[in-house]
């Protein structure tokens, strides 16, 4: 059995276009779990800090889809 609803229109969909933007489905990953989510979507652009990725770059890590894509400051 799986988790996945037909209206979770981003679920395993990491990295692939979101259905309704176009921008690509980002993931953060805590303990053995994973969530994937359209940041302009559902975070007006901002993306969520991976824990372990987010330690490792610390201020490096972008806050926006333009940052992570080197078009922000």
């Amino acid at each position: 059995m799986t988790a996945f609803h037909a209206e979770m229109a981003v679920h395993g969909r990491y990295g692939q276009p979101c259905p309704d933007c176009g921008a690509p489905v980002q993931r953060i990953v805590y303990a053995q779990n994973e969530a994937n989510y359209c940041a302009p979507c559902q975070t007006k652009g901002r993306l969520f800090a991976d824990r372990a990725l987010s330690r490792l770059l610390k201020r490096d890590w972008p806050r926006t889809i333009e940052e992570l894509e080197g078009k922000g400051p």
